[in-house]
């Protein structure tokens, strides 16, 4: 039996001469040392959807802007007035006044206004920060699902190869008489099946590259891809404790710069429906009839509303709503941050056990994988059940690998739930 093992181990080495295997590789994935994570993430940001509100908020900031910046504090209104008795006694008397009324800013409004002005800018540049994020997240997607794409196209194809491997096996020995007919069609069979698993898997690449050049506009992927878990992470594991959000993370400075525009929308509520002091100039020429010169006056006058903060209190009570309501979301949010945190670092925690036990199986199994092989070189195991225990050992090795790149992938995730931006 040993001597005819050796025999037909150099019978298969000798016709691999005449016999060459396809090359499987993915040539689709191209990478690039230009290209980093920093800069598709940039390209992202640039063409996201959200480009259109910062562009509105700019026109808001300026329109702010240029309120506080005025030097009254409405529209300055001019009125000229004319008399004269034409139709009635036509005595000839005359009247014409002509004034300008200035409304003047109330203690402290003017202060509020450039205050909501600061804050307005200073909210755009924290959205900037959100756009970003999000944009981030996105990168993350599209590029794990190219490297799981390409883990899969390299499985399928490393299998299949194998495959064809075992076709030219059987077909020697079938030929030599060693073996059945009806052994070659099953290897035959096992061979069109993995084939068509790989032009799946070859599919699955295509449309992961395909959507990643969409939403990028890049056709080169980062030669550097994987992230390192972020420090805070690092430190909550070395402290046996559970890694939290900061106060930096982008989504929470969004809405506690949300919180100041409010109050400081608050302040300026005490304003609403009171009515500005304004000072008025005017001139007055009159003469009482024919022949009477005109007498020239000039009138100075202010105009002060009593009782103001009675009809500004329900803007005042409006606006603490709206904060109240803000707190209570920016609370919400914070929770639920550190909610998915907690879940997906324990994702992570689940992943690294389970790669261990997965290494360990697949040891087993390509251990046992090759005691079937030699058992059926030697013609003590049929092809059917070599077949299931290749399946069984190529079902664990897939698992392992990608379990190896979801791992890596859960800590983009992991550093996204942080707020981490690329």
């Amino acid at each position: 039996m040993r001597i005819r093992y050796l025999q037909h181990s150099l019978m298969i080495m000798l016709s691999f001469s005449a016999f060459t295997l396809p090359v499987i590789a993915s040539e689709r994935l191209q990478q690039s040392d230009t290209v980093t994570l920093a800069t598709v993430t940039q390209s992202v940001y640039d063409i996201h959807p959200s480009q259109r509100e910062l562009t509105a908020r700019a026109q808001q900031v300026k329109a702010n802007s240029d309120l506080a910046n005025s030097f009254f504090a409405g529209a300055s209104t001019l009125s000229v007035n004319h008399n004269n008795d034409v139709i009635g006694s036509d005595n000839g008397y005359q009247e014409w006044e002509g004034g300008v009324e200035l409304p003047l800013w109330l203690p402290g409004q003017k202060q509020q206004q450039q205050a909501l002005v600061d804050n307005l800018t200073s909210e755009t540049d924290y959205h900037q920060q959100k756009i970003k994020l999000e944009a981030s997240a996105i990168v993350r997607e599209v590029i794990w699902n190219i490297i799981l794409a390409d883990t899969g196209v390299s499985h399928a194809g490393q299998v299949w190869n194998n495959a064809l491997k075992l076709q030219h096996d059987v077909d020697l020995r079938v030929k030599a008489g060693e073996l059945a007919s009806t052994e070659l069609l099953l290897a035959d069979t096992n061979g069109f099946e993995l084939h068509s698993q790989y032009l799946d898997a070859e599919a699955k690449l295509d449309l992961a590259l395909a959507r990643y050049k969409q939403i990028t506009g890049q056709t080169f992927i980062p030669a550097v891809y994987e992230e390192k878990l972020a420090d805070q992470v690092e430190s909550a594991v070395a402290n046996s404790s559970e890694p939290t959000v900061t106060q930096q993370h982008p989504l929470l400075r969004a809405f506690e710069q949300q919180i100041i525009i409010l109050r400081t929308k608050q302040n300026l509520a005490r304003f609403d429906s009171s009515v500005n002091p304004s000072v008025s100039v005017g001139m007055r020429s009159e003469r009482g009839a024919h022949g009477e010169d005109f007498e020239n006056s000039l009138g100075l006058g202010i105009n002060i509303a009593l009782g103001n903060d009675v009809y500004s209190q329900p803007a005042v009570a409006d606006a603490g709503r709206a904060l109240a309501d803000i707190e209570v979301n920016r609370q919400t949010l914070e929770r639920q941050l550190n909610l998915t945190l907690l879940t997906e670092y324990h994702k992570l925690s689940a992943m690294q056990k389970q790669y261990e036990l997965l290494s360990e199986q697949n040891l087993t199994t390509q251990k046992y994988l090759g005691l079937q092989q030699r058992a059926f070189d030697l013609g003590e195991l049929d092809l059917a059940s070599l077949l299931r225990s290749q399946a069984l050992a190529d079902k664990t090795q897939n698992r392992k690998q990608v379990l190896t790149i979801e791992i890596k992938r859960q800590v983009a995730i992991i550093n996204q739930s942080l707020g981490v931006v690329l």
